[in-house]
C-alpha cells in the first residue's frame, strides 16, 4: 500500500507538461503474431492476451510464457471476424461476425453457445459488444444506433434505440447495472441496464472517436472528432478537466485511466502515446510506440498498480513503460 501512496503523490507534483526526451519505454516484451492484427486485447489482470490476425485466426495467449492457451478452431469461427473479447474474469471469449454472438470457454477450451441479434433497420449489422463483469449480461450494439441487452441465463433480450448513428463504444460498471455508450451521432449516455431512460445525456458536435471509464466507474473521458476531450464525473457528467495541449488538432483513439496515479493515456492513429495528468488535463508527454508497419496503431493498454503500462498495438508487438521514469522532472 505504502508503494501505491508513493507513486500517486510523484505525479501529483507534476504540474506542467513534460519533455518527450524523458525514455519511459522499456522496450518490446514480445512480437505475439507475424501478421498484423484486426483486433487484440490486454486481460483485466495482465495474464492474458487476445489477437485476431488478418488471417482471422483468433488466439488467447499466456502473457509471461508467450504460449497460446487457447485458439479457436477455423470451422467454429464466426466470419468474417468483426469483433472479440476476453472476460474481465478471463474465462469467456466473446466473438461476432455481422449478426452473430457466439461464446467460448475459454479454460474448458470449447464452443458454448450462439445467438442472432438485430437492429430496428433491418439492414443494421453488430458494431460493438460488452460483457458485464459477472458474466451474466451482454450488450450487442448495431450499426443503427440501436442496442441490444440481453441476459446470458434467461436468453431475454430488450432492444432500444438510445442513439442515431452507430454506437462504437460500450462499458459497464463493476456491478453490471449501469453502463456507458459513446456513438457516432456525437452522443455519450449513462444507463441503468433494462431501461430505456438515459440517466443522463451529452452530445457533442463530431463523433465520439474515444470514450473510456475509470476503476470505480466514477469519471470518463471523450473525445469528438475534433477539438473536444474531457475528463467529466459519473453520474452527473460535470467536468472535471479538459485536456490541454500545443498541437492544433490531436486525434484520439484508445484511452485507458491509470489507477494510483491520477494519468490518463491516450493512443492517436500516428503511433503515439500520451500521457495526461487527469485533475488538471496537462499533456505529460508524447511517445512514439515501436512499430514495423507505417500507420500501426495502439489496440489495447494495461497499466499495473507497481507503475508499468503495457501497450498492444497492431504489429501484435507489446511494449512496457516505465511510468515512474517520469519523478526525475
Amino acid at each position: 500500500m505504502r508503494k501505491h501512496v508513493v507513486f500517486t503523490f510523484l505525479f501529483l507534483l507534476l504540474l506542467s507538461g513534460c519533455s518527450k526526451d524523458v525514455a519511459i519505454s522499456e522496450g518490446v516484451v514480445h512480437q505475439f503474431e507475424i501478421e498484423p492484427l484486426l483486433m487484440g486485447q490486454i486481460s483485466d489482470d495482465g495474464r492474458l492476451l487476445l489477437t485476431v490476425n488478418t488471417s482471422e485466426q483468433v488466439k488467447v495467449w499466456r502473457t509471461a510464457s508467450k504460449q497460446v492457451e487457447y485458439q479457436v478452431p477455423e470451422k467454429e469461427l464466426l466470419k468474417p471476424v468483426r469483433h472479440a473479447l476476453l472476460s474481465r474474469d478471463n474465462t469467456l471469449l466473446l466473438m461476432a461476425n455481422y449478426d452473430t454472438l457466439g461464446v467460448w470457454s475459454v479454460a474448458g477450451k470449447a464452443f458454448i453457445h450462439k445467438v442472432q441479434f438485430s437492429g430496428v433497420d433491418p439492414m443494421a449489422v453488430i458494431s460493438h459488444i460488452a460483457l458485464s463483469p459477472n458474466n451474466g449480461r451482454v450488450l450487442v450494439a448495431m450499426t443503427d444506433g440501436s442496442l441490444n441487452m440481453a441476459d446470458m441465463n434467461t436468453r431475454l433480450n430488450n432492444r432500444f434505440k438510445p442513439h442515431e448513428r452507430p454506437i462504437d463504444f460500450l462499458s459497464f460498471g463493476n456491478q453490471g447495472e449501469l453502463f456507458l455508450t459513446g456513438a457516432q451521432d456525437g452522443k455519450v449516455a449513462l444507463w441503468q441496464f433494462g431501461s430505456p431512460k438515459a440517466m443522463f445525456e451529452k452530445e457533442f458536435a463530431h463523433r465520439v472517436t474515444s470514450l473510456s471509464v475509470n476503476k470505480d466507474f466514477s469519471r470518463f473521458f471523450v473525445s469528438d472528432g475534433l477539438n473536444a476531450q474531457h475528463i467529466k464525473t459519473l453520474t452527473q457528467g460535470e467536468e472535471v478537466a479538459k485536456l490541454n495541449y500545443s498541437a492544433r488538432f490531436k486525434v484520439f483513439r484508445k484511452s485507458l485511466f491509470i489507477s494510483n496515479a491520477d494519468l490518463l493515456a491516450t493512443s492517436s492513429s500516428k503511433s503515439h502515446l500520451t500521457l495526461w495528468h487527469t485533475n488538471t488535463g496537462d499533456e505529460l508527454g508524447t511517445w512514439t510506440i515501436q512499430t514495423q508497419r507505417e500507420g500501426a496503431t495502439i489496440l489495447s493498454m494495461h497499466a499495473t498498480q507497481t507503475g508499468t503500462l503495457y501497450t498492444l498495438n497492431s504489429d501484435a508487438i507489446l511494449e512496457s513503460w516505465d511510468l515512474s521514469a517520469l519523478r526525475q522532472l
